[in-house]
């Protein structure tokens, strides 16, 4: 009976493309869904729901099944991956592993990252370590074995993912005086090698600003960039370009294609090169989804014209999806990989439609470049909103500039780097490269200084679905006559319209703390229910990093650092008020009235006895509604939230409630006040 009836509209699905985003379904829906949360249940019903009534109508029983078993499918790897990925508990154990090229050194210590470890003889994965007072200097290569306690990395904290754990594989951190550990001299791995001798080569050739810029869109190192030239290049709305991605993957692979050409090599041998070169090309920048991506797109690409095969874009898209999350599941929860496959997707979807729209007032050329940067941006527009908080209008003006240069000057670079690597004297001609790369800076700094930037708000899981529903309506692969289109397309506009309305009050982030402690520095960051913004920190707090963890996008005012913030002001010490922050500050002790909450936050690392007696008498003299002071031994009565960077008996550290609080303890902290 319902074979029957007539459908108004078909959607063009692929099987490869509906096993894909089941898949992606499966991983992303599996922590929330199994967690009792109404939403996700009520969210994976109704799509299934939907499914089932459209497999029946259209007798698409194959569907039907791919959607149920890859969503399942999901969910194992969703348990498999993380229950991998976090390890065993360990207490006092003795380590010993390899330190790899993600090390930085200070005044003070090292910070590293201990690859191919093993615990009392156990393999496990990578560990994040925090060496004070060294000895003797400590090199990557270098084979490392101490005994310590380790401290498993939390990947989930509230709603935020630690991505960097995830990418570097960093199940563990601990942290050790040096004369703890013992060191034996090893060897860099050969991408390591070719790395370091990059980072010579530019550093070397090129100012410290550009050879930075240089190193990160060669190698998606981003670790040498300043905050000036990140925030630039952010809010202009050409940050895209410092991250290895299927932009730099096209050129280095039309740089190849042109070269081969050049040489007349036979097809088949052509392939071959191109495969080699570009498997190693995503070697040396360590995989990272993205790039993973435009690989397997671009050998797809590749083998569809050797065979003489019509290409197509979303089949390539999702067997590259397929491929990283089989390897790597919790990808699903990496902002970088949805945001690579989400603006690839716009751009197959939406580039068409929009092309052939602007090309009957525009010549052919200028038409598609609109196109395509307006595409990528509606397919970004999400994760702009819950990463940067704005967006600049004149981004797609940007783009159409700075693309076309950097175009030219990334095969260059890459061509000058390697000739510079078998004749060092070539390297001089990097200063092009300098150039090229700071005109690309003057360009955003002045795009990111004019005022044509909206603010965004986060979206919500449903509101995302609307956005890339309204794409799949207006493109081509959803088959239906122009005013079936029209309706449908309405509707979900005034649907999105709506949702967006009220989104304010039920999704509010309202007032805030966050807190980022580390061996020798911590940081407070309050933010108000109108979104004013005040730091409490060490002298010497590291807020660049703070930035990048935390999400927060700007700081109004701090109190406590003797480092110049760039678009804060900084407060003196004292009793005071500013905006919506009424503030005492003694010392290292900070008392905080904001939205009618109390907090009292110290960031004394080696508390004395006076200082104690100073506390105690703080805590008894007001009535705090949350408390942060570390390594201090909290009374076990009390009725505010407490938390300290020392585990005792008195402080719960997993995910809790308390009062107005939801709070969780992790090494990057945040306590939402709702």
């Amino acid at each position: 009976m319902l074979s029957h009836i007539k459908p108004l509209f078909k959607i063009n699905f692929r099987p490869i493309v509906v096993v894909f985003l089941s898949f992606l379904f499966g991983i992303t829906a599996c922590r929330f869904l199994y967690g009792g949360d109404i939403f996700f249940i009520v969210l994976v019903s109704l799509t299934f729901a939907s499914i089932l009534v459209y497999s029946l109508i259209r007798r698409k029983f194959l569907f039907l099944m791919l959607c149920v078993c890859f969503f399942l499918l999901g969910n194992g790897a969703y348990f498999l991956h993380y229950n991998h990925f976090s390890g065993p508990d360990f207490a006092r154990v003795t380590i010993s592993g390899r330190v790899s090229d993600d090390l930085e050194s200070s005044d003070n210590g090292y910070s590293l990252i201990l690859e191919d470890v093993f615990a009392d003889g156990e393999k496990i994965n990578n560990v994040s370590v925090r060496v004070w007072n060294a000895k003797e200097e400590i090199k990557a290569g270098d084979f490392l074995t101490c005994e310590c306690e380790l401290e498993k990395v939390e990947l989930f904290t509230l709603k935020s993912f630690n991505t960097w754990a995830l990418r570097s594989s960093v199940a563990y951190s601990t942290f050790l005086q040096g004369d703890e550990l013992t060191l034996v001299s090893g060897d860099l791995k050969f991408d390591e090698k070719v790395r370091a001798k990059v980072k010579d080569i530019l550093c070397e050739n090129m100012d410290e600003n550009t050879a930075s810029v240089a190193f990160a869109v060669l190698t998606g190192d981003k670790s040498l960039i300043n905050y000036e030239i990140t925030n630039a290049y952010q809010s202009s709305g050409v940050i895209h370009i410092l991250s290895v991605s299927g932009l730099h993957i096209t050129f280095f692979a039309g740089l190849i294609a042109w070269i081969l050409k050049k040489l007349k090599v036979n097809r088949f041998v052509n392939f071959g090169l191109s495969l080699c070169s570009l498997l190693f090309y995503a070697y040396i920048c360590n995989f990272t989804p993205s790039v993973t991506r435009a690989v397997i797109m671009g050998l797809i690409l590749i083998a569809a014209n050797l065979f003489g095969r019509n290409y197509d874009g979303l089949t390539a898209l999702s067997v590259a999806g397929i491929i990283t999350l089989f390897c790597s599941p919790l990808s699903a929860f990496d902002v970088g990989f949805l945001m690579s496959y989400a603006c690839v997707a716009a751009i197959f979807i939406l580039h068409p439609i929009f092309a052939k729209g602007l090309r009957k007032i525009l010549p052919r050329k200028v038409a598609d470049a609109f196109a395509l940067s307006f595409a990528t941006q509606i397919g970004i527009l999400p994760f702009l909103a819950s990463m940067f908080s704005s967006l600049n209008l004149l981004s797609f003006f940007t783009n159409l500039i700075i693309v076309p240069i950097f175009a030219i000057l990334f095969p260059m670079l890459i061509v000058l780097v390697l000739i510079s690597m078998i004749i060092p004297s070539a390297g001089h001609l990097l200063i092009i490269e300098d150039f090229g790369l700071n005109l690309i800076y003057k360009i955003s700094h002045f795009f990111s200084s004019t005022e044509l930037q909206i603010q965004l708000n986060s979206l919500n899981v449903l509101e995302v679905t609307i956005i890339y529903m309204i794409c799949l309506v207006a493109s081509y692969f959803f088959m239906a006559s122009v005013k079936v289109k029209y309706v449908i397309t309405t509707l979900l506009s005034l649907l999105f319209c709506l949702f967006t309305a009220i989104t304010p009050v039920f999704y509010n982030r309202g007032s805030q703390i966050y807190i980022l402690s580390s061996y020798s520095e911590c940081c407070a960051v309050i933010e108000s229910s109108s979104g004013q913004t005040l730091c409490l920190s060490t002298p010497n707090f590291d807020f660049e990093n703070f930035y990048f963890v935390s999400g927060v996008q700007k700081i109004d005012f701090v109190i406590g650092s003797s480092k110049e913030v760039e678009g804060s002001l900084n407060l003196k010490a004292g009793d005071g008020s500013i905006g919506d922050f009424i503030y005492s500050v003694d010392e290292e002790n900070f008392i905080i009235d904001f939205d009618g909450y109390k907090i009292f936050f110290a960031n004394n690392f080696s508390i004395s006895y006076n200082e104690k007696e100073k506390i105690d008498e703080i805590l008894t003299s007001n009535d705090f509604d949350f408390v942060f002071v570390n390594g201090y031994e909290f009374s076990a009565s009390h009725n505010f939230v407490t938390a300290s960077d020392k585990e005792n008996q008195n402080v719960d550290f997993s995910t809790q409630k308390l009062g107005n609080f939801v709070y969780s303890f992790n090494n990057n902290t945040v306590w939402g006040l709702d």
